[in-house]
């Protein structure tokens, strides 16, 4: 009876330890285990979506011709950034527009990041327009929008809710007429 209780009792061990179920120690499970995790670790890194083509078909629905079509990159602050160019279709000869858009992570940081753009384009001699930064303001939906000139360069500046990033953002446009 000892001897077929010990057979069934080593037959389930050996069971539990090949389908992994055993909390004994085993000599080879701590090495699987660990390659396991680090193979993990190494290959779910997250990457962010890719929001190049919406924006320049986004763009495009605002009569816009896109000489150069928005591409993703990422700034110094680890931020998501689209750049594109674009020119008003319904005006021949109009000046080319670039557009940087800032994915951020908050709109505390939306807010700061858009406060030191106008503080840095005031140092540069860049003079506000209020009255079209208003019109602009009244006409979106963005928190807050700058509008500056210096000589014949023109640069806007705004921070809100972005649809199409899901998140806050910066966006600046600038053109120069030279």
């Amino acid at each position: 009876m000892i001897k077929a209780t010990v057979i069934i009792a080593l037959i389930l061990v050996v069971s539990l330890s090949a389908a992994g179920c055993t909390g004994l120690p085993s000599t080879s499970s701590p090495t699987t285990t660990s390659t396991t995790t680090s193979t993990t670790t190494s290959t779910t890194t997250k990457t962010s979506a890719d929001y190049s083509s919406a924006l320049t078909e986004l763009y495009k629905s605002y009569n816009l011709t896109m000489v150069q079509p928005f591409k993703k990159s990422t700034n110094a602050r680890g931020n998501d950034v689209y750049t594109g160019v674009g020119r008003n279709a319904t005006v021949p000869g109009s000046p080319s527009v670039t557009i940087v858009i800032e994915k951020m992570k908050s709109k505390a940081e939306a807010k700061n990041v858009y406060n030191a753009t106008i503080a840095a384009k005031l140092k540069e001699g860049y003079k506000a327009n209020r009255t079209l930064a208003a019109t602009y303001k009244a006409t979106s939906a963005y928190e807050e929008v700058w509008v500056g000139n210096y000589s014949v360069n023109w640069f806007m500046c705004n921070y809100g809710q972005n649809l199409i990033l899901h998140s806050w953002a910066v966006s600046q446009e600038s053109h120069s007429s030279s």
